[in-house]
């Protein structure tokens, strides 16, 4: 046997399993199950920590504007709540206002993952202005 068929071998087993314990638990403990799932493989794939927030942000994406909101945010990235998100990979054009005083930011980024209640987005060229209101945000949020 050769070493791809047992690894497709122990993958269908691992999976097997896997499916059929998620099939002996209820509803709400599939959800729980999921939940965090997702937040683990999306904490794997972070480089800097995100907090929990609810900050409006218009975006633009082939010449039409949106709107939701940044539910968490880093120095690195955001995940937005959108109902229809764009697919990963695509560039946004974001415009965020990170406290009281009315000032927009607008912020390049790139989509890089999308799930069933949003996407996330890692920034682009972030200026050193926004680094330090990022900061303070994170720092007002924890």
């Amino acid at each position: 046997m050769s070493s791809s068929e047992i690894n497709s071998q122990k993958y269908n087993t691992v999976t097997t399993k896997l499916f059929n314990l998620i099939l002996t638990l209820n509803l709400e403990q599939q959800r729980f199950l999921l939940k965090n799932v997702e937040k683990f493989v999306l904490k794997e794939k972070r480089s800097s920590a995100r907090k929990v927030c609810r900050v409006p942000v218009n975006y633009f994406y082939k010449e039409r504007l949106y709107s939701n909101f940044i539910i968490n945010i880093s120095r690195d990235g955001c995940f937005i709540e959108a109902q229809k998100p764009i697919m990963a990979g695509e560039k946004i054009l974001m415009d965020i206002q990170l406290d009281g005083d009315g000032k927009l930011f607008r912020i390049k980024g790139e989509v890089a993952n999308t799930n069933r209640i949003g996407m996330g987005v890692e920034f682009e060229e972030v200026s050193s202005n926004l680094q330090k209101k990022l900061g303070y945000l994170l720092y007002k949020i924890i």
